[in-house]
């Protein structure tokens, strides 16, 4: 996909500069560069953000836990496109799909357009409700706010930014550091604690439940033949494969400043043989709605600040700072 950075630019020339980001005067410049509308509900907690192909609409899921921006076949067909099949896979939860290609003659998202591209597309089963998934190659490119409970995203550029504070909304907003990388990608890592253990979590806005790897809860003390666990219904993702899963108490969460005591928390059995993970737990929309955070891409870090309400899907709330 062709980078967004040259619009950017040009949106930056009609927006203000931030003044509350603190710093040396005059050596941060954080600038707002573009703003999208989320459709988000509290029934389906799916972030969609509309767009075009061809000048024609599409519904996109915001998801930061794909590292590529991919149309999904059945939409490429209904819009008149003719996928090529590239003989390569996408690996995921629930196994693989065949991956395609296909030329578009324009692409956009929201007012930011891209011209003549060609565009991944996902032999994946129909995405129901959207048409097109926008990974973190598109979403990450630059600082990334994001405000579920608003119903927006907020693009930053930063310049001269390294140690400036950068949560403008708040001053007692968590900074977490980046815990590392999704192999190659730009989808960056954190880490939490589960009992008192550590693990590596990525922040997902395309998974609507938090999920913890069998082995991240065998890690932590909890295992799903154990006190409490309980079968669930199983799960997929790319492919037509299922998970098990299973419900099962925790003690204590913890990211940042921020513990949330005895969750409830969904396990899925560990990703197919032969596939090796870097992190064992994905924060989904369940976690993330009840935040308002930052991806500070340029700083290599994470700005979180929490907003009240219910996490992880039940009467579960962290406590003020």
């Amino acid at each position: 996909m062709p980078t967004i950075s040259r619009t950017l630019v040009t949106l930056a020339l009609l927006l203000p500069l931030l003044s509350h980001a603190g710093g040396d005067a005059g050596t941060c410049h954080y600038v707002p560069v573009a703003k999208l509308d989320i459709d988000f509900s509290e029934r389906t907690l799916r972030p969609i953000v509309g767009g075009s192909v061809n000048g024609m609409p599409v519904r996109m899921l915001v998801d930061t836990g794909a590292y590529e921006t991919k149309l999904l076949k059945a939409s490429a067909e209904r819009l008149g496109l003719t996928p090529r099949s590239t003989g390569r896979y996408s690996e995921g939860v629930g196994g693989s799909a065949i991956n395609y290609v296909a030329n578009v003659d324009d692409f956009s998202l929201g007012g930011i357009h891209t011209g003549r591209t060609r565009m991944p597309v996902l032999g994946a089963r129909d995405g129901g409700d959207r048409d097109l998934i926008v990974g973190a190659n598109y979403l990450l490119q630059t600082d990334m706010e994001l405000a579920l409970a608003e119903r927006y995203l907020r693009f930053f550029r930063a310049s001269g930014c390294d140690d400036t504070y950068l949560a403008y909304w708040s001053s007692d907003a968590m900074e977490i550091p980046f815990a590392g990388r999704v192999g190659r990608t730009n989808q960056p890592l954190v880490n939490i604690e589960l009992n008192g253990v550590r693990l590596k979590a990525l922040l997902d806005t395309g998974a609507t439940q938090t999920v913890v790897t069998r082995r991240g809860a065998e890690l932590a003390g909890v295992r799903v033949d154990g006190p409490g666990a309980v079968k669930a219904s199983r799960v997929g993702g790319i492919g037509d494969a299922l998970l098990d899963s299973w419900s099962a108490d925790f003690k204590r969460f913890r990211i940042g400043d921020e513990t949330v005591n005895n969750p409830r928390l969904r396990i899925v059995d560990d990703f197919p043989q032969g596939r090796t993970t870097e992190f064992d737990v994905v924060l989904g929309v369940d976690f993330l709605r009840a935040h308002r955070i930052l991806f500070a891409m340029s700083q290599d870090r994470l700005y979180m600040s929490y907003l009240g309400g219910e996490l992880f899907g039940a009467h579960q709330r962290a406590p003020a700072p």
